[in-house]
């Protein structure tokens, strides 16, 4: 029965670092939409927050409000956005191992942290 749990735990041990997490896409500009997550009752609920353009020039215009919010960011060693000014800012977009996807976390974010994903 020792050596059945050694088999699969090795395999899995196997499987889990074959697929290990690929952050290794390039940051494409322009359009992110955002989503906050909430667990509620047994099940999640997502909630839209607007979104976000960012620029090659590193500016970004956050868009979740009637009037937008715009400040800068620069790019990490990691490939993920750190924010300066605006209502993102103090703030960090880290790159996940899906394609334009990041997620999203700043001081003045009620909702902890969101989902941010390449629109456009």
């Amino acid at each position: 029965m020792k050596r059945i749990i050694l088999l699969i735990t090795l395999i899995l041990g196997i499987t889990a670092v074959a697929h290990s997490q690929n952050l290794n896409w390039s940051l494409k500009y322009g359009k992110y939409s955002c989503t906050a997550s909430k667990y509620n009752n047994g099940s999640y609920e997502f909630v839209p927050r607007g979104s976000f353009i960012i620029t090659k020039d590193k500016k970004y215009t956050y868009n979740g409000f009637e009037k937008p919010s715009s400040g800068t960011f620069t790019i990490d060693k990691n490939g993920n956005l750190l924010f300066k000014g605006g209502y993102f800012d103090g703030g960090k977009a880290e790159k996940t191992d899906r394609e334009d996807k990041f997620l999203l976390v700043f001081p003045s974010n009620p909702d902890n942290r969101w989902t941010s994903s390449y629109v456009k």
